[in-house]
């Protein structure tokens, strides 16, 4: 399994119609309503991201935390953002096959029996066809984390998954953390 640390093109839409995998996790010991802003941790050189797609995430990030009323700022923040990712390829390989048997058929407006008239095949004429399709296609990944400044832990991850569709990354990119972010922060126990 060939991996491809790069964020390029992230996520989903198989041929164009397929869902996002959103999985998130985080803990349930931090207060999120004490959290009010953020800011973002650097993404490490020899991680050899996209810088579009890096600037795609941050902005679709940016856009989904300040409608949860939250800002960002350098000037000590409540909490760090840490972007991750990557792409695999992947085929699909099916192979199909059918079945043609001419064993009787109506000609004429009468049924002729095998064998009958000219059978250029002989009377167990049978024919079956078959192929093997393949499909190149890429599973992408991003994660985001969110890291409690203060005490350098991880506080929420999500991640989420799809097959990569390169005309439409920006698009996937924005559902993509659209879809993420909708459970964070996570609910308030009661």
């Amino acid at each position: 399994m060939k991996r491809c640390f790069g964020l390029i093109g992230l996520l989903i839409f198989c041929f164009g119609c397929a869902t996002i995998d959103v999985t998130y996790d985080y803990d349930p010991e931090v207060d999120f309503s004490r959290l009010k802003t953020y800011d973002w941790l650097p993404v490490p050189e020899k991680a050899h991201l996209n810088e579009l797609t890096v600037k795609h995430v941050k902005l679709a990030v940016n856009g989904e935390l300040a409608t949860k009323g939250l800002r960002m700022t350098s000037d000590n923040p409540d909490m760090l953002v840490a972007i991750h990712g990557g792409k695999e390829k992947r085929v699909d390989v099916q192979e199909w096959g059918y079945a043609y048997d001419d064993r009787g058929f109506r000609s004429w407006g009468a049924w002729r029996p095998r064998g009958a008239f000219l059978d250029p095949a002989g009377p167990d004429y049978f024919e079956y066809r078959r192929g093997t399709d393949t499909y190149e296609y890429e599973i992408g990944t991003l994660i985001i984390d969110f890291v409690d400044a203060a005490k350098k832990s991880l506080i929420w991850r999500g991640t989420a998954s799809g097959v990569v569709d390169p005309g439409k990354t920006s698009e996937q990119v924005n559902e993509s953390v659209r879809r993420l972010l909708e459970n964070f922060p996570p609910a308030a126990k009661k």
